[in-house]
């Protein structure tokens, strides 16, 4: 019997992401949760700087704690109850007791023990904190990262005119279609290296549409191209499919995997966000549209400050900014004070990585170790999103608690919205009111006096009319019956949920924030004037009005054309297009552009492409069409043994990188040959849920993924995934995520072979494959089917083994009476093509 297994194999180019993204991120854990830890209890004791280093151990950097002191290594990574330093916090030695004066919290041993489980990342072995300040702002300008464009790194020469062939690279002239293309060449002739072939058109076409769409192309999308012979068939191509609504929900998702987008709160207590979906199809819309960056920017810092011509546009910005409000947070037991600082901290963090490619949460507790971020820039743009509030006490599981903030959509919306809110409010001291009003009626039937008593305990829950008009004892039972009836019908006609949607608002009075000692809310420091990066910004500072967050102002600072920042954001966003299309960035660590990150392999073209962004007005779409167009994208990859000897990881772009589809494109693929997926927009995919969501208690409801709709639209619960996206390297929704995982393991295979989801898709394929093909013609449906789901055609040699295994099974089955054979038989042919790496990866 065929079986088709998931091409296991690892090579440099596949796994270096996934590697570096682990690093990455334990060296990110480190900053953030543990160099506090050691800095606040170890370091007087423990460091370069210390005095006598206690136990000749130092914690300041990675060689320190690997190589331990006087009593060995401090830390097996790894392995959490072998590590001297776990041992030592823990107190489980009598004469090995750390800090000695008093002993860590659980929650920081917690910490530690995560971090020797997570390998003890840490810095490389030289860096320690360095005497020479590396959070120094004004040296810091020297970093590659925020010198202007085409200085230095970028010499201004045309990559054209310094391209010297050897004798060994055989390039046409005519090979480069673009300015990309020299880039390109001119470094891989300094090697010695050449481009491979073109890819072949039908490899161009499938990775054009999935790259630009997510979607494969139809057979007659791939014949049509295909016959074409006119010169500017490519550029009509994309042209058509950058102007097609499926871009946005393609290159939308890429904006929320950096937004951490989810329907859910997630961490402790994990509320339901039934309104995120405003926000994710607000950007499925504005990628559409080609907002520019900087105003696609501006709405999603400050879109509730921006003025506007109607009430539309009003609600569009005000739903931008929801960027704001959409992240995780502590609701459970988590002081005020605290949790408005540790919102700000997350906000921080994912502007900066997301923007600015910087990580600028590692300065919340201390100077940046590596780069030039004291903690007072850190606390200056604190003192601006501190002043931005984004939650609000509102009715929900029975009780008034501290959730996400919302506002309510059109004209009339805040009225609606509060009159809503107003009888949730309100229903419990309803319910009061309607009991005790029921104690009156049987207290008015029991005579006078036990009624008079009544009106002085209950006078709210008593009719006036039983009072003061009404002059027998009928007609008082009458009216304090109807007042019951009023009661119950008040809080039993809820109200719907009214338009609205996640926004944040400047609080009443706007403030600076001191720097807290060890990043601790209440250790208080010297206050900071609120205000941005000092090594991206010109001499002057800019003035935020007293009675504004500033939000405003960063979202403009962040753009200015004579501002640093520009420059920097502009490299950052030419990278992840790049990262995107070709599959690995220029910067490889798409998040990081600081010390701790990788260099541009490509300084001038990173340079160039970050110019052109600007020169377009901010366009993503005309970048996009740049590289798209190149001969770099349109290269085979094929594999060729001279160039990875000299370049194993393919940095120099000889050829193109072979790429693993993402789940969605894998999900909507699969829909897609079945012919059961629907293309039309969505609004709220968890609107059945309960206030919780994920299935907990006495909610029973999961979140749904049989929908037939594309993937962008799946609901994304926090600690709740749907299978597909754990298992094929979905974004975690906690954190930005520019770069995702690539993995390639067995886990996925047996997934695809095993998943109900692939098997029904294998089904519908098949009974479309029949509906298409009455005849009994074995080979014309094999035909199909390779079209349907590989847009291609079989080989004679593929053709007869499908054909046999096909026929097999089939026999086999109506022996055993299976009256579906023949649709069994042709489904299990199809899953073995949905299972095939030809079908997963993109070549």
């Amino acid at each position: 019997m065929l079986i088709a297994v998931l091409a296991i194999g690892w090579s440099s180019q596949e796994g270096w992401a996934f590697q570096d993204q682990e690093k990455d991120a334990g060296v990110a854990y480190f900053e953030k949760h543990i160099r506090p830890l050691f800095s606040q209890h170890c370091y007087e004791c423990h460091s370069a700087k210390s005095k006598e280093r206690e136990g000749n151990l130092s914690l300041d950097s990675r060689l320190g704690w690997m190589e331990g002191g006087e009593n060995g290594p401090s830390v097996v990574p790894g392995d959490v109850d072998s590590s001297l330093l776990i041992r030592a916090v823990r107190y489980a030695d009598p004469d090995l007791k750390m800090p000695p004066t008093k002993p860590l919290t659980a929650e920081a041993i917690a910490k530690l023990e995560n971090w020797v489980r997570m390998g003890a990342p840490g810095p490389g072995h030289d860096q320690t904190i360095a005497a020479d300040n590396p959070s120094d702002p004004i040296a810091g300008k020297n970093h590659w990262a925020f010198k202007p464009l085409g200085s230095e790194m970028s010499n201004g020469a045309p990559a054209a005119a310094r391209v010297k062939q050897s004798p060994a690279v055989q390039v046409k002239d005519e090979w480069p279609r673009s300015s990309i293309d020299q880039f390109v060449l001119a470094k891989l002739s300094d090697k010695g290296l050449s481009p491979v072939q073109d890819a072949e058109p039908l490899d161009l076409v499938r990775r054009v549409y999935f790259q630009l769409t997510g979607l494969p192309p139809s057979i007659e999308q791939v014949r049509t191209f295909l016959a074409d012979e006119h010169p500017d068939v490519l550029e009509r191509l994309v042209d058509g499919l950058l102007a097609s609504s499926t871009f946005g929900e393609r290159w939308g998702r890429h904006w929320l995997d950096l937004a951490r987008y989810a329907d859910s709160n997630g961490l402790d207590e994990n509320f339901l966000f039934r309104e995120a979906w405003r926000y994710r199809n607000w950007v499925i819309n504005a990628i559409n549209r080609d907002v520019p960056m900087d105003r696609f920017v501006l709405e999603q810092i400050a879109g509730d400050l921006l003025p506007f011509d109607s009430i539309e546009q009003h609600d569009e910005q005000r739903i931008a900014a929801g960027f704001l409000v959409i992240g995780p947070k502590v609701l459970l037991g988590n002081i005020e004070k605290n949790q408005r600082m540790e919102i700000a901290d997350e906000q921080i963090d994912t502007i900066g990585k997301a923007i600015l490619g910087q990580t600028l949460g590692c300065a919340r507790c201390h100077d940046h170790k590596f780069d030039p971020v004291p903690t007072a820039d850190y606390y200056a743009l604190a003192g601006i999103l501190a002043s931005t509030s984004v939650m609000e006490k509102r009715h929900m599981l029975n009780e008034q608690r501290v959730m996400e903030r919302l506002e309510g959509l059109g004209p009339k919306g805040g009225n609606v919205d509060d009159a809503y809110e107003a009888y949730w409010r309100d229903k419990p001291k309803l319910a009061e009111k309607k009991k005790k009003a029921e104690s009156a009626l049987e207290a008015l039937k029991k005579g006078e006096s036990e009624f008079a008593a009544q009106c002085e305990k209950n006078l709210e829950a008593i009719a006036i009319e039983v009072i003061n008009y009404c002059r027998t004892s009928e007609e008082r039972i009458a009216a304090q019956q109807a007042l019951i009836a009023e009661l119950a019908t008040a809080i039993a006609t809820a109200p719907k949920i009214p338009p609205r949607a996640m926004i944040p608002a400047d609080v009443k009075e706007p403030a600076d924030e001191p720097i807290r000692i060890a990043g601790q809310f209440d250790r208080l420091g010297d206050s900071v004037p609120r205000g941005f990066l000092t090594v991206l910004s010109k001499s002057e500072k800019i003035a935020i009005p007293a009675k504004q967050s500033g939000r405003l102002e960063l979202a403009q600072w962040l753009f200015d054309q004579e501002s640093p920042a520009s420059q920097l954001v502009a490299r950052v966003q030419a990278n992840r297009i790049w990262h995107h299309l070709i599959g690995i960035g220029l910067v490889r660590t798409v998040d990081n552009f600081g010390r701790t990150g990788e260099l541009p392999s490509h300084p001038e073209l990173l340079d160039h492409l970050a110019s052109e962004l600007i020169k377009s007005g901010w366009s993503t779409k005309a970048i996009v069409r740049q590289i798209v167009l190149s001969r770099t994208f349109a290269l085979s990859s094929k594999y060729d043994a001279v160039n990875d000897a000299t370049d194993p990881e393919n940095r120099l772009l000889w050829r193109a990188h072979r790429r693993r589809l993402d789940p969605e494109s894998f999900r909507d693929a699969m829909l897609e040959a079945a012919g059961r997926l629907d293309r039309s927009r969505m609004d709220s995919s968890v609107s059945y849920l309960g206030d919780q969501a994920t299935a907990v208690g006495a909610n029973k409801v999961r979140r749904r993924t049989d929908i037939a709709n594309r993937s962008v639209y799946l609901p994304v619960i926090r600690n709740d995934l749907p299978e597909l996206f754990n298992v094929f390297d979905f974004a975690d929704p906690h954190i930005t995520s520019g770069a995702r995982a690539n993995t390639t393991v067995p886990t996925q295979g047996l997934f695809v072979l095993n998943d109900e989801m692939v098997m029904q898709a294998a089904d519908a394929t098949a009974k479309r494959i029949l509906a298409d093909c009455p005849t009994n013609d074995v080979g014309f449906r094999i035909e199909r089917m390779f079209e349907l789901i590989l847009q291609s055609r079989a080989t004679e040699a593929e053709k007869r083994e499908l054909c046999l295994f096909v026929a097999r099974v089939e026999d086999l089955l109506s022996k055993e009476g299976n009256e579906q054979a023949e649709n069994r038989a042709l489904a299990i042919g199809c899953h073995a093509l949905f299972a095939s790496s030809r079908f997963l990866f993109l070549e």
